[in-house]
């Protein structure tokens, strides 16, 4: 018996974890007139402990997953020491595919209660090379992933959400165009916690943003025995149109990434992504896309990665993951964008991030087929752009039941 649960143990604790691919691992299968439906699922309850510079007023911690706005830097009040259980990444899918002349007619629905009430993760349909719907963005990939209990998962990689699109594949390529003010696109620019003398900057997110054009994405994705790889490019524009001043920038972004299987039981996984402009196309990048001094954008840079291990000990794997991004705010800073905040007799309140760092260390393991249990360890840390720093130390305990 044991041989078997060796060979079950990696594809279900990826299908459990990975944010769930859109063929799931496991499901329940009927026949409705010629077409398969598969109906595919899990509860999850996640059990989270804090400790560090929890910044005060957050009851919870850092949260349902690890949300860098929570973490207390030098100069600010900070409490230790907090409890929270969730169940919201529990979800309910129902995939069907039905044979045609010309290959596959897929649709995909799928959802679940991240944020309390139900929130739809997918709904599209894919035909001929062609899918129209919201799915994971194509400026994103698998095979990077480091599985963590964490819902937030590893920094410094393409941001793992979905959003609306066309996509043509043909091959290992793939084009489409995004949702421009999708949950992948983020804040578009800022201004600033305040307006400088003269009126230069102006203060706030996305005042009178723009979405002019779709976001272009490009992805190939291929593999060779142990080796797999993928690499994707974005362009999109940023703009603003006040109805008297109006301006747009070209913003840019890359990825490069790839894992391999050492042995059956060890696996390497590594992505370095950036650009300029990329904004929220980029895991927990602490800049938006762009600055807005006046009347006038300019992209910001940023770029990231994540490295990784797996390994199978025992009845289980044990995973390892390191992730740092970075943005670039010296242009925004020289340009006289007000990026720390201060109170009225000049005391430090808050400023905006310059680096973010993840660790990730966990043991996951599975009893039965269908069932998960994890243990894990993750260190996030927080730097802004006048160099202070914060960090939080989560414990987190997760049992999956899937169906």
């Amino acid at each position: 018996m044991q041989p078997r649960i060796s060979r079950h143990r990696s594809s279900l604790i990826l299908g459990a974890l990975m944010l769930s691919s859109s063929v799931p691992a496991l499901a329940i299968d009927f026949d409705v007139r010629g077409t398969n439906v598969s109906v595919y699922g899990y509860a999850k309850l996640d059990i989270m402990y804090d400790t560090g510079d929890v910044k005060s007023g957050n009851s919870d911690g850092l949260g349902d997953s690890v949300n860098f706005g929570k973490i207390a830097v030098d100069g600010q009040s900070s409490t230790d020491g907090h409890s929270n259980l969730s169940a919201g990444e529990s979800r309910i899918g129902v995939r069907t595919t039905t044979p045609t002349e010309k290959g596959d007619l897929v649709t995909n629905i799928e959802g679940d209660f991240f944020f309390g009430d139900f929130r739809l993760r997918q709904a599209y349909g894919a035909w001929n090379g062609i899918l129209a719907g919201q799915t994971w963005s194509n400026f994103h990939t698998f095979i990077s992933t480091t599985p963590t209990l964490d819902f937030t998962g590893p920094a410094g990689r393409d941001a793992f959400l979905r959003q609306a699109q066309l996509r043509y594949s043909f091959g290992n390529f793939h084009v489409a165009l995004e949702d421009p003010s999708g949950v992948m696109s983020g804040d578009s620019f800022d201004g600033g916690y305040n307006a400088s003398s003269g009126g230069e900057s102006i203060a706030g997110t996305d005042v009178d943003r723009k979405d002019g054009l779709p976001d272009l994405t490009l992805r190939y994705e291929s593999s060779a025995g142990p080796a797999k790889w993928s690499t994707a490019a974005l362009l999109r524009e940023v703009a603003f149109d006040s109805g008297g001043e109006e301006d747009a920038s070209l913003g840019w972004g890359l990825f490069v990434a790839g894992s391999y299987s050492v042995t059956p039981s060890t696996t390497i996984r590594g992505q370095l992504t950036g650009g300029k402009g990329i904004g929220a196309y980029m895991k927990v990048n602490p800049a938006p896309a762009a600055y807005r001094v006046g009347n006038r954008l300019e992209t910001i840079p940023a770029w990231g990665g994540t490295l990784g291990i797996s390994q199978d000990v025992g009845p289980g794997t044990f995973n390892v993951s390191y992730s740092r991004v970075e943005a670039d705010w010296d242009d925004a800073e020289r340009d006289g964008v007000s990026l720390v905040d201060t109170d009225s007799a000049g005391g430090f309140v808050d400023a905006y991030d310059e680096v973010h760092e993840l660790i990730h260390v966990n043991y996951l393991w599975s009893p039965i087929e269908r069932v998960t249990y994890g243990i894990e360890l993750a260190h996030a840390m927080r730097e802004t752009v006048d160099h202070r720093d914060g960090s939080v130390d989560r414990i987190q305990g997760s049992v999956i039941y899937e169906f």
